[in-house]
């Protein structure tokens, strides 16, 4: 494991270089273009524009996404089961550090990680995947997260996506530039201004600025999505490995990508990579048919490995895993799990769960004479009747017992 994650700085270590050169390359033509002899300065000015978004993500970007999606800690007390899910795969992953667990108020079925690093990462879950995961396919998409965490793959993608932005900006700054009233009034004016830049800059050096400040957002996307793919495929079988049960994330999957059709959280473009389950076009994801189809070849194999992953990788894709590390290939394999799934509980982690998320929204709970349990919103409207679910009677008819959320 240890190889796999300094193979997989190795790897970043490239990407990055890639994309700051790219960065790099955009301001200094931006400006070399529209002021000739000065691209050093948009140079410069590009790296201080990246190096302060990624100050910003660094110590900020996990809240700010967190607060976006409207995430809620929750802490072991809360939901005690779902805690110790978490801490389940903090052990076998041998993390060392349990992270901050949240829970979304949302029907969409999705998690994530943040944090740039493992004493300051969090796990985040929605309300949907709780409801349609068992307790085995919740432990997978976690193990799945930690693995991301324990990979350092968030730092990693947290620092091309501030890139991707960027760039974006400043390719989005240049063209309004040449396209503003106040530069190119009428197209001869246009055609004047072009061809002063032309003889200024050089016809040669004019182009291949223009090419680059026009299909630099484009190529920084693709090389965001390179690499957000190949570090799915390797949290899968983090996740598979720490879980000892692939079966139990292709199942997740299967269930996330279904309910998944037409809804999305609110995330930023730039945050789609980190979700388990990303947009369907020009994703950031591997096509999930072939995460599920690669799992599920892991099934009934008996022992667990790093090397059987790649050989089940290159039966669905038709390609060679070159992403894995030949020492992890070498990594001895762990028995994997029998097919009966633990039952015990796996509604109560749910109810424990949601309840908790609840609670530090401001409902309040009460038990009526029945049995039956009434949650009310903060922000339900006063005065309107409300009906007990289990007897039919109304609020002031029955007789409430406060259930201590307050």
């Amino acid at each position: 494991m240890f190889e796999l994650v300094r193979r997989n700085r190795v790897r970043s270590a490239l990407f990055v270089s890639v994309m700051m050169a790219l960065l790099v390359a955009v301001g200094y033509f931006a400006q070399e273009i529209r002021l000739p002899g000065s691209g050093h300065v948009g140079a410069m000015l590009a790296l201080g524009l990246g190096l302060f978004m990624f100050l910003i993500s660094y110590y900020w970007g996990g809240e700010i996404l967190l607060s976006t999606v409207g995430a809620r800690e929750i802490e072991k007390k809360d939901a005690p089961r779902l805690y110790n899910v978490v801490e389940e795969m903090v052990i076998a992953s041998g993390l060392g550090v349990i992270p901050k667990i949240y829970v979304i108020d949302s029907p969409v079925s999705n998690a994530f990680a943040t944090g740039c690093a493992p004493e300051v990462s969090a796990v985040a879950v929605t309300e949907g995947l709780l409801r349609i995961c068992s307790r085995d396919e919740l432990q997978a998409v976690i193990g799945h997260e930690i693995a991301h965490i324990k990979n350092r793959d968030i730092l990693f993608m947290t620092l091309l996506s501030v890139m991707v932005g960027a760039i974006a900006l400043i390719s989005d700054a240049v063209r309004r530039w040449f396209t503003s009233d106040r530069q190119q009034t009428t197209r001869a004016a246009a055609a004047t201004v072009g061809l002063m830049s032309v003889a200024r800059v050089g016809a040669v050096m004019f182009a291949i600025g223009t090419l680059i400040i026009l299909l630099g957002p484009f190529a920084a996307k693709v090389i965001f999505f390179a690499a957000s793919r190949t570090r799915e495929y390797l949290a899968d079988i983090g996740g598979a490995i720490f879980t000892r049960n692939p079966v139990a994330l292709a199942d997740a999957l299967e269930k996330i990508s279904t309910y998944a059709v037409g809804n999305t959280l609110p995330v930023p473009d730039v945050a789609q990579g980190m979700l388990i389950v990303g947009p369907a076009i020009f994703a950031s994801h591997p096509p999930i048919e072939q995460r599920i189809a690669i799992l599920r070849k892991l099934a009934g194999v008996g022992e667990l490995s790093y090397d059987r992953y790649a050989s089940a990788y290159s039966q669905v894709t038709g390609r060679q895993a070159g992403f894995m590390p030949r020492s992890a290939l070498a990594e001895p394999a762990v028995r994997i799990a029998g097919a009966a799934a633990v039952s015990s509980g796996v509604g109560a982690y749910r109810r424990e769960a949601l309840d908790a998320v609840r609670k530090k929204a401001g409902y309040k709970a009460f038990l009526c004479a029945c049995g039956a349990t009434i949650k009310i919103p903060p922000q339900f409207p006063a005065g309107q009747v409300i009906k007990c679910p289990g007897c039919g009677r109304s609020l002031d008819q029955c007789v409430l017992t406060p259930l201590g959320w307050q």
